[in-house]
């Protein structure tokens, strides 16, 4: 059976965010219709460091598996990471090891902005990035990729750190970007909320947002809280997938400070929760989130490698 290596570089050069966008949208229409299936994540902390593995199945097509290794951090801060993506061809029978550092950033990324596209009923033309790290970029450029923005604004506690981000990042960017030094600066009269903060202490509270501000919060990890817990009480929460949120910090403080039944978890009319899936396939109805809560879902890694994979095969 045939087998090849794809570096970080191979998604850079061949992916452009338009491109994770497009392959995100795919993996959450496909798994929201059944096609694609994302069994249960296997994680563990030995020593300091986290391993999570992330199985996905294309039946019939593509089978896949995702590893993230993340060693300790300093003062409360998340650590170094190392992520890739097994991919097998199931028709041709040829494997793939890909590094995925990057296409993990982009992948989330482009989550988060489609979260907001899924959410919104109106024009999008203020968008905030709260976070100025690996994630809060691809946020800020998936973000300007998909929408007509008038302006981005981000923001985060240190001053280099805005300074590095406005230097990198508005050169790549179509709309204008304009670098806060406070939260309340940041967030005044925007449209979206995009949270990519590895906090364990909440930053945000429901006095920090309009009354229809929608937000999209790259959460997933059971050491950070992003949101005050009045947030995920007040407005209607569309999850990516129910049970990963229950292990993220979020819902897990929920659980320890007997609250989780308050969480508003987007439903159906017959009292169903919503996911990000439903969303995708256009089936809301008459649910109003304003709140989507991404975990990370195998199915995006799959259908990233599976872009990276078919862009190769034509040439």
């Amino acid at each position: 059976m045939a087998s090849a290596t794809f570096s970080d570089g191979d998604f850079l050069t061949r992916l452009s965010p338009a491109d994770f966008l497009a392959a995100c949208d795919r993996a959450f229409r496909l798994w929201g219709q059944g096609v694609l299936l994302n069994p249960p994540r296997r994680q563990s902390l030995e020593g300091g460091i986290f391993r999570l593995e992330m199985p996905a199945l294309w039946p019939g097509r593509y089978q896949g598996r995702k590893v993230i290794v993340e060693e300790p951090g300093v003062g409360g801060q998340l650590g170094s990471r190392r992520a890739y993506i097994e991919l097998e061809d199931l028709v041709r029978g040829a494997h793939f090891r890909m590094d995925a550092d990057y296409a993990t950033d982009m992948r989330t990324g482009a989550a988060g902005a489609l979260g907001i596209k899924y959410l919104a009923q109106g024009p999008v033309d203020c968008a905030a990035v709260l976070g100025t790290g690996r994630v809060a970029r691809c946020l800020a450029r998936s973000a300007d990729q998909l929408f007509g923005l008038h302006e981005i604004r981000a923001t985060s506690r240190q001053a280099a750190n805005r300074e590095v981000f406005a230097r990198d990042l508005a050169p790549l960017l179509r709309a204008p970007l304009k670098m806060a030094a406070s939260l309340e600066e940041c967030l005044e009269g925007a449209d979206a909320v995009l949270v990519a903060v590895p906090t364990p202490q909440p930053i945000l509270t429901p006095a920090h947002l309009g009354p229809r501000t929608l937000l999209s919060v790259m959460a997933g990890d059971s050491r950070t809280r992003q949101l005050a817990p009045q947030i995920l009480e007040e407005l209607p929460v569309l999850v990516d997938h129910p049970e990963q949120a229950l292990q993220s910090g979020e819902f897990i403080y929920a659980g320890e400070r007997g609250s989780l039944e308050r969480i508003a978890l987007a439903r159906d009319a017959a009292g169903q929760v919503l996911t990000i899936g439903d969303a995708a396939d256009g089936r809301l109805g008459a649910a109003r989130p304003r709140l989507a809560y991404f975990t990370g879902l195998a199915v995006q890694d799959l259908c990233v490698a599976v872009a990276l994979y078919e862009s190769q095969k034509k040439e």
